[in-house]
């Protein structure tokens, strides 16, 4: 009886605790001037939200907006800065009137055109934008490296490297997007083989191979000697050797801009180099192979012209399958130039003779050993880009007419060789001090300063030379009526290492501020 007790009453507790539950849940009552004041309170929708305004903390989930906007048909007035056009002579206190992202006028008479929008620039140092010839991991998203997707597809204008590349004067960058690391991907141990090498019932014994490697070298990683000072790893300083034979790769660069925030007129070829991975070129087998490629390509464009005549006399023909790539195709028209990587006297040799002998454009990176054969190359109308702190010691015996001098650039320059400076890492990232990545980038163009060039050629290495090399001289790399306003307002000379940008601007917007982005040390002006 007491237990049939106990649960009654444990029923009849439950029972009054639901019906209060569900009473506070219903909707009470209301008096009619209740309910008239409670509509009142309640916010109405609007369908035509207001974007956020700029400088405002976005809403949750959305990008932030650009720092600065302008209408297309408004006029942007940048007053009284010093004008470097690099092309031409240096303007004192000019005028720069931009519309529809397009350079109007540059001047000092110039009259401003009323209601135009006035960046004053008065103590500040006007210079073209500067371009990165080689970069990598800016802009692109994660699929940047699909050799199937599609180019416009990855472009990401929100990535943070495009602000930190904007700081140091990068509006214009080429980047790979099929490949990396050179085309090579190293093979460890404790990563297997990759899917296309493995075969059902043939895989390699994992276990087997671990127990070839070295316990330390397993659990952390091959030994590689840092700094004591930065704990940056220690660059290698060896004799370098001829390039060793490798599978031919071609890769696929693009050239895009900063435009952060936008992606409108963010991708501006699809197509800037034909580069070739290194060792595609070294060989003999590979160096036939690539003149069976060029032969190939040349016979096309004349079956292509018989076909076109064969058509305009009335005739019905298939026309030729393309052979080869399209960017082999436009490397025999000139269009774009080879990219390939070679550091010593007999590799360059060796590029320069194929060039002349098929009469494509070349372009060699890296070109550690070029200061011994600067007439070669100024004969073969070859351009160079390379690390002007890059060091590496001669070969023995060979002491003076192998490995890196400082004064290459001299050398350059005094020959007529085009030349654009990378950095020594062409990424962007934020490890120590040395300044071994892309923001180094304007400090390398310092050093070839100190290496004997003029300041004239060492900014020119960052602007109209890799333009040139890009074949988009009509577009940027200087400042010109008619060429996209690319520009950056410095506070200093801009081969010092202390200067900082304080404005720029990519497609005739303002992309970046320094006392707004602040990635930067922002210091208050001194009185």
């Amino acid at each position: 009886m007491k237990i049939e007790r106990t649960i009654t009453f444990c029923f009849m507790i439950a029972c009054e605790s639901f019906l209060s539950l569900r009473a506070q849940d219903s909707p009470q009552p209301q008096a009619p001037a209740q309910k008239a004041a409670s509509q009142q309170n309640v916010p109405k929708r609007d369908d035509k939200a207001k974007p956020t305004e700029p400088g405002k903390p976005p809403e949750p989930g959305k990008p932030p907006e650009p720092i600065k906007k302008t209408a297309t048909k408004e006029v942007l007035a940048i007053v009284g800065g010093d004008i470097i056009t690099v092309t031409r002579e240096r303007i004192r206190g000019g005028t720069i009137l931009i519309q529809d992202g397009k350079i109007t006028a540059v001047g000092q008479d110039i009259k401003i055109p009323e209601g135009a929008i006035k960046i004053d620039a008065v103590g500040r140092t006007v210079t073209p934008g500067f371009i990165a010839i080689d970069m990598a991991r800016v802009g692109l998203s994660a699929s940047g490296t699909d050799r199937n997707a599609k180019v416009v597809d990855t472009l990401d204008p929100f990535d943070r490297n495009i602000s930190l590349s904007l700081g140091v004067g990068i509006t214009t960058g080429c980047l790979e997007t099929r490949g990396g690391g050179g085309g090579f991907t190293r093979r460890t141990a404790w990563d297997g083989f990759p899917v296309t090498e493995r075969f059902p019932g043939f895989d390699p014994d994992i276990d087997e191979i671990d127990a070839a490697v070295e316990p330390t070298t397993r659990d952390y990683g091959p030994y590689v000697s840092v700094c004591q000072c930065c704990g940056l790893p220690i660059l290698p300083t060896e004799p370098i050797e001829n390039t060793p034979e490798a599978p031919a790769t071609q890769q696929k660069s693009v050239v895009i801009k900063m435009s952060f925030g936008k992606l409108d007129g963010m991708l501006v070829s699809e197509s800037a180099f034909l580069d070739m991975t290194p060792g595609s070129m070294s060989g003999a087998l590979n160096q036939y192979s690539w003149r069976e490629q060029i032969a190939k390509a040349k016979k096309y464009f004349v079956d292509q012209a018989a076909h076109e005549k064969a058509v305009a006399l009335g005739k019905k023909e298939q026309p030729p399958r393309k052979p080869v790539s399209d960017e082999i195709l436009r490397l025999v028209k000139r269009e774009l130039a080879l990219r390939v990587a070679a550091n010593t006297v007999s590799d360059i040799r060796d590029q320069i003779l194929l060039s002349k002998e098929l009469g494509y454009r070349l372009v060699i990176t890296g070109a550690a050993e070029a200061w011994v054969i600067p007439d070669e190359l100024a004969e073969a109308g070859t351009e160079v880009t390379y690390t002007p702190r890059r060091r590496r010691s001669p070969r023995f015996g060979e002491e003076k007419t192998s490995g890196t001098w400082i004064e290459m650039s001299g050398v350059l320059e005094r020959t007529g060789i085009p030349f654009a400076v990378t950095t020594l890492s062409n990424a962007m990232s934020l490890d120590g001090i040395a300044g071994r990545e892309l923001s180094s980038l304007p400090l390398e163009a310092a050093f070839a300063v100190r290496g004997g060039a003029s300041e004239k050629a060492a900014l020119a290495s960052l602007t109209i030379v890799p333009a040139r090399m890009l074949g988009l001289e009509k577009r940027i790399g200087s400042i010109e009526v008619g060429k996209d306003a690319d520009i950056l307002l410095l506070d200093g000379n801009p081969l010092d290492y202390r200067t900082y940008v304080e404005t720029a601007l990519v497609n005739g917007r303002v992309v970046y501020q320094r006392n707004e982005v602040r990635i930067l040390p922002v210091y208050a002006k001194r009185p």
